[in-house]
């Protein structure tokens, strides 16, 4: 992709010269425009064709939430959407918007000390190269809002948008080389318990999608690590426990995974679980990421062993990778989410080419295969789901 050209969507003239200075300091990026209002950015976007848009969340005339609802119906475009706080209310609002189709959220920087600044300049330049060259197609659910018939409050079963990556491989990919892992044989009768989950940038509606056709009386349980802004861990959590039918909480020292129980990892800390299958969760080590998909998933493959099933979702960068080939080592059943689904190409492939995947799946199809394996064997443990011996 040669030069980007942003739309900066927000209400504050200052925040608004704020983004642009941090946009324009790569020579890559440039600002064509900037709309103070949902309306204005709906007159703008068919005249400037920006590759990307910042969108503000609260905004008067029309909030950010139609805004998205209205450009996914009339001129499809990757959306970031940038928040002032991780307030409750801008944490649901903005995770709304992504369900409505907007790509990613993140925080808005702010001009502290020079240290700060050049790593938040730096955060939100990689987000809008990354998302950039996502192509995204018109989302089906936007036409009522444009006739006027969606109502903005609500949005109780919200539609992914139809997303492609720009680059796609014409070829399919080639069977990894898994013979040479030295893989534990599956048991004759796996009774898979703990399935642990690696996402990244687009997994809430990654999860949305394989969440919502989980049933009450699934008998697993999952462990998930979520790469999304400091704050909005919380908000992610409240947004899905309204979508879904099974229990989500945020996971805490010394819980006990159990059958329908999603426990996702806080903001700044890693979540592991022990061998006397407890949750433990800290803050130790210099890993870059934290909560780290790969400290995660290594645990379960130690802890759970051939009972362990991991997944690897939509998402930029590594994590998962390494911790998804040591479940597989163990004997566990492993699954990442394929690339035409995938918002990111990049987790999903990077734990493809370790090969560490047992099975390669498109979205639609994750949540039945997750019910399946966990149904297998699940009569003969059912009065001792966790006490047998990985």
């Amino acid at each position: 992709m040669g030069l980007i050209k942003v739309l900066v969507v927000e209400d504050s003239d200052l925040v608004a010269d704020v983004l642009t200075q941090a946009l324009e300091s790569d020579r890559k990026i440039k600002v064509v425009g900037r709309a103070t209002n949902g309306q204005e950015a709906l007159e703008l976007v068919p005249k400037l064709n920006p590759d990307l848009i910042t969108l503000d969340v609260w905004m008067p005339i029309m909030d950010g939430f139609e805004t998205v609802e209205r450009l996914m119906a009339t001129n499809p475009t990757p959306i970031l959407v940038i928040t002032s706080s991780s307030l409750k209310e801008d944490v649901q609002l903005s995770l709304r918007m992504i369900a409505a189709g907007a790509l990613d959220v993140m925080e808005k920087p702010s001009i502290t000390d020079d240290y700060q600044w050049k790593q938040q300049q730096a955060r939100l330049i990689a987000k809008v190269k990354l998302l950039a060259e996502v192509r995204v197609v018109t989302h089906l659910k936007g036409h009522a809002a444009v006739k006027g018939t969606a109502k903005t409050g609500d949005l109780k079963s919200p539609t992914q948008p139809k997303i492609e990556l720009v680059r796609k491989q014409t070829s399919p990919l080639p069977k990894p080389n898994l013979p040479t892992l030295p893989t534990a044989n599956f048991p004759a009768n796996p009774h898979y318990q703990v399935i642990a989950i690696a996402s990244s940038t687009g997994g809430p509606t990654a999860l949305l999608k394989i969440l919502q056709n989980l049933p009450p009386n699934f008998p697993g349980a999952l462990l998930l690590v979520q790469h999304i802004s400091d704050g909005f861990t919380q908000g992610l959590v409240d947004w899905l426990n309204r979508e879904i039918q099974l229990e989500i909480r945020i996971g805490k020292d010394g819980d006990v995974p159990k059958p329908g129980l999603i426990l996702v990892a806080p903001d700044r800390r890693d979540m592991r679980i022990g061998f006397g299958r407890q949750i433990e969760t800290s803050a130790d080590g210099q890993q870059i990421l934290r909560p780290n998909g790969d400290i995660l998933l290594a645990s379960v493959a130690r802890s759970v062993g051939n009972r362990a099933i991991g997944l690897v979702l939509t998402g930029m960068g590594a994590d998962g990778a390494l911790g998804l080939r040591q479940i597989r080592q163990a004997g566990g059943y492993t699954i990442a989410q394929d690339e035409a689904s995938s918002l990111i190409y990049g987790m999903p492939k990077a734990a493809y080419d370790n090969g560490g995947v047992t099975e390669v799946l498109a979205l639609n199809g994750i949540a039945r295969r997750l019910i399946e394996l966990c149904q297998i064997g699940h009569n003969l443990a059912a009065d001792n789901r966790f006490g047998g011996k990985p």
